[in-house]
């Protein structure tokens, strides 16, 4: 295998961040992170976020002037029921890039994934089912992302209100993860 033939392994967590925002592109006040290694449990963090939401995780960082995302994609998220037994009928998850100036770019899918799940809730110990989904993305058609692109990951959920996408500062749990192969 030739040496160009390899692969870097961008690693990410997902998390949001209550008390510091970024605005990049399209995203304006935008506090869902992706991170390459969890921050401090001391750090001010929001556990969840609204599952039925289109939830966009920005990587706020460059990685490279220009580089191509090659390979397959894999990660999971963590979906819950709060305070009410919960229902998930479907999710898709999406690796994106944004441009500085608004260009929002979707490169690469899973596409609607058919799920039928029921979380129920304990009242007694407040406390829900938690499903954890994995994905994967054949991305062996590359993408091309230069100096002013960002990465984000879009995670869509068909559920009704009572669900909630884990986002914790956790790294016990990685609620949500995702490895990116890269061709630098």
């Amino acid at each position: 295998m030739a040496s160009d033939d390899l692969r870097y392994h961008l690693v990410l967590y997902g998390i949001y961040y209550n008390d510091w925002k970024i605005n990049f592109g399209g995203l304006a006040d935008h506090q869902h992170l992706l991170l390459e290694d969890y921050i401090s449990d001391a750090c001010s963090t929001v556990e969840t976020s609204e599952a039925s939401d289109t939830n966009r995780f920005l990587f706020p960082f460059h990685v490279k002037k220009k580089y191509f995302i090659e390979g397959i994609i894999t990660g999971h998220i963590t979906v819950a029921s709060s305070t009410a037994t919960s229902s998930v009928s479907s999710y898709r998850v999406s690796v994106c890039s944004l441009n500085e100036d608004t260009t929002d770019t979707e490169l690469f899918t899973t596409g609607w994934v058919t799920v039928n799940d029921t979380l129920a809730w304990d009242s007694t110990y407040s406390v829900g089912d938690e499903m954890v989904y994995a994905f994967w993305m054949d991305a062996w058609e590359y993408a091309t992302l230069g100096e002013y692109d960002r990465l984000y990951l879009k995670v869509e959920v068909d559920a009704d209100n009572n669900a909630v996408l884990w986002n914790s500062n956790d790294s016990t749990y990685q609620d949500i993860y995702v490895d990116i192969p890269l061709r630098l």
